[in-house]
């Protein structure tokens, strides 16, 4: 009971922290764009999904993964290549312990792409905390995306949609 009274207390600190944004927005197109780091949390997004939109992406840019496990003790099933964070990743001061994610959410890679569906204030501190030139996500409260898609349940369609969206974007 402790625990997840400590756990409440860390999400509600957290919800109010604000974070220092020191990138630089730039929108850049399948040609320009060279790294992406694809973020979810795996509670809401299945492997399958997140290994589709990876494939359609690798064929343009490298891709990094990137998931938030918000209930470790259910196993979800991984992905071998990404790096998983829990919420004991992250201090009461939101700080990131891990220091692979650190430096993951510090690279200024050319896109943030969050497959995340429901709102979550870990998942969205960690999304505020990438410095990304780009974020691009679903349009859902508490989310801070540069390019939001309403929420597409199909893979296939999100797919299309994005890669649509990032051919016809001139370079700024």
């Amino acid at each position: 009971m402790f625990k997840y009274i400590a756990e409440e207390l860390k999400k509600s600190h957290i919800k109010g922290m604000a974070v220092k944004d020191e990138r630089i927005l730039a929108f850049h197109n399948l040609e320009t764009a060279k790294k992406c780091l694809l973020f979810w949390v795996a509670d809401d997004v299945p492997v399958s999904s997140v290994s589709k939109i990876r494939e359609a992406l690798s064929k343009y840019m490298e891709v990094s993964l990137l998931a938030f496990i918000r209930r470790p003790k259910l196993n979800p099933e991984r992905i071998p290549e990404a790096l998983y964070l829990e919420s004991s990743g992250i201090s009461y001061k939101g700080k990131f312990n891990d220091l692979k994610v650190q430096e993951m959410l510090d690279k200024k890679d050319d896109l943030f792409i969050d497959l995340s569906l429901k709102p979550d204030v870990l998942g969205d501190y960690i999304v505020k905390n990438a410095k990304s030139a780009c974020k691009i996500g679903f349009n859902r409260y508490g989310a801070e995306h540069d390019v939001d898609f309403e929420p597409i349940r199909d893979v296939d369609d999100f797919i299309r949609c994005l890669l649509k969206l990032l051919t016809k974007i001139n370079t700024y």
